[in-house]
């Protein structure tokens, strides 16, 4: 009589499994960023799976401790079906999901889903590991409890990039960064595409990547002068060339759209803005910048280069001159145009991918000295908030001790700041700070970052971003 062979498991029934096992141990073991991939690519894999009910479940549960409200509440939507429909009796998360539905609308908005956070590394374009290295060190990564990676975009933007001299130029041009983007765009020179290598396999173990991007210096093929800035010098009563893009162009931002539909075809899970390095925001102007605030708020330009000069020429306590008024309308009508120009990237962009985050780098004068930062850089943290942007704490990495402090200018933050959109309620802003990476870990291992994060995080600094000294290395 022949031996009785068992069944075994065909290739797609095992692949099938080993996903289902990976995306729930995720969970299970509160990685809830790294669920959230997976739960995802097992419903696009399989999405008649026997599971399949249970995925929506569990990737709503995830979503709900990532903070992510309206993405939670779609999926559980999908679970009890459209609004006012009568619960299916043949589904048993019906009626589940239904209650959750109801308890994140009446719930205090201050309390959905402040219980997880990313532990994210940041890595610039000269601390990446070899290419054929990348999958052996993402691995590393989240066998460590890295949820995130925050990478270059562009070697314009990263975190360790030369401040340019604010100082008319003398005989020398100005500073050329090096140039090329590390995404596959048409719209710049592609110095290598990094993303393409680093989003799948990140992907794979469900590690979320950011991308870093300096829209001030983003990689456009575009050299004409009328798409950047000038520099007021008020001292010479002169304008001199400056570096930056001019973000209130329309031309300028027509590519820069197009620049950022190409970053987000890579698959990418948020974009983190660059602030500007340069305290030079009150002195930068343009001809086509000129003319709209003389439209808008019906006030010469020449005042404003008077009240430039003015604020130059005061000496300490002295009292504000009188054209301070003129010199507030300007940085305050230029940054409100700049953060509109934010936001409309910002509803183009999650239009496409509803659960993108925007993350904003702020300085930390932003939240200690606001008028000081909206004068040299532009920066109103607490409108940015309002539209729904993660604001990132920028400046030089911080001790542990330094976030601690810091936490107390962050507390309450993201409390009632976005108005509910037809009745649901909206994933508020979330807090980002860049944190030292310790000395113990400059040999690349990366062993305890995620408790230290796990100490560190606050209902309102949500996500902690550790920066490494020196180049990862690959035991």
């Amino acid at each position: 009589m022949p031996a009785v062979v068992p069944p075994t498991e065909t290739p797609t029934v095992a692949a099938e499994t080993s996903l289902w096992y990976q995306a729930s141990t995720a969970f299970s073991d509160g990685r809830y960023s790294a669920a959230i991939h997976l739960y995802e690519r097992y419903l696009t894999n399989y999405p008649k799976s026997r599971r399949a009910l249970e995925a929506h479940w569990d990737l709503g549960q995830a979503y709900e401790q990532m903070g992510e409200v309206t993405a939670a509440i779609k999926e559980y939507r999908t679970l009890a079906g459209p609004e006012g429909a009568p619960l299916s009796a043949q589904n048993s998360y019906a009626e589940r999901a239904q209650h959750r539905i109801d308890a994140l609308r009446n719930q205090p908005a201050s309390s959905a889903g402040a219980r997880s956070g990313h532990t994210a590394l940041y890595v610039s374009f000269s601390n990446l590991p070899p290419m054929s290295q990348v999958e052996a060190w993402i691995r590393q990564l989240s066998a460590q409890g890295i949820s995130a990676i925050l990478m270059d975009a562009s070697l314009e933007s990263s975190f360790t990039r030369p401040l340019i001299p604010t100082s008319p130029p003398t005989s020398s041009p100005l500073p050329t960064l090096p140039g090329g983007a590390l995404f596959a765009t048409s719209r710049g020179p592609v110095l290598t595409d990094w993303y393409g290598v680093m989003v799948p396999q990140a992907h794979e173990l469900g590690i979320s990547v950011y991308a870093v991007l300096d829209l001030y210096h983003a990689p456009l093929s575009d050299h004409r002068p009328e798409s950047k800035m000038l520099l007021y010098d008020p001292t010479r009563r002169k304008v001199h060339p400056w570096t930056q893009f001019d973000l209130l162009a329309p031309a300028v931002q027509q590519q820069m759209a197009q620049l950022l539909a190409d970053l987000l075809k890579t698959g990418v899970d948020g974009l983190v803005f660059r602030s500007r390095a340069e305290n030079s925001f009150a002195y930068e102007v343009s001809d086509g910048v000129l003319r709209q605030f003389e439209t808008q708020v019906h006030q010469p330009s020449s005042e404003v280069a008077q009240a430039l000069r003015d604020r130059m020429a005061l000496r300490p306590n002295e009292p504000a001159p009188n054209s301070d008024k003129t010199l507030w309308r300007w940085v305050g009508w230029k940054a409100r145009q700049e953060l509109d120009t934010l936001a409309r990237f910002k509803k183009y962009l999650q239009k496409a991918v509803p659960r993108l985050r925007m993350v904003i780098e702020i300085h930390p004068e932003a939240l200690s000295n606001p008028t000081s930062a909206l004068v040299n850089y532009g920066e109103d943290a607490a409108e940015a908030r309002r539209r729904g942007f993660d604001l990132l704490l920028g400046g030089p990495s911080r001790e542990a001790s330094d976030v601690r402090s810091f936490g107390g200018a962050f507390k309450g933050w993201s409390r009632d700041v976005i108005q509910s959109e037809k009745g649901e309620p909206q994933t508020l802003p979330q807090g980002w700070v860049l944190l030292r990476t310790p000395a113990e870990h400059g040999g690349g291992m990366f062993t305890g970052l995620a408790q230290q994060a796990d100490e560190l995080r606050t209902p309102d600094i949500r996500h902690l971003v550790f920066v490494p000294d020196a180049p990862v290395v690959i035991p």
